[in-house]
């Protein structure tokens, strides 16, 4: 990669990113969610039904966001592990 960071050291970085970034996906797509109910329920006068469509909705996609940072937290693991494998034979 460069000359002052190996590749292995890269892909633990990238990992560290992600997982540090789970906290925030979680709470921005919540915000979101419930900021877009929040509005259906002023526009249309649903109140309170779109802030909890929205919550629930928000709820969701963050879980949803949380599992595709797993997954690719996961397969950056599996290449550092067969990276290793590979020096270590």
């Amino acid at each position: 990669m460069g000359r002052f960071i190996s590749e292995t050291t890269r892909e633990y970085l990238i990992i560290l990113a992600r997982t540090s970034s789970m906290g925030i996906a979680m709470v921005l797509a919540t915000i979101m969610g419930l900021g877009a109910g929040w509005l259906v329920d002023k526009y249309f006068g649903t109140h309170p039904w779109g802030f909890f469509i929205g919550l629930g909705v928000g709820i969701v996609a963050g879980f949803r966001n949380l599992y595709v940072l797993y997954k690719r937290t996961e397969r950056s693991q599996k290449r550092i592990d067969q990276t290793e494998d590979k020096r270590n034979n």
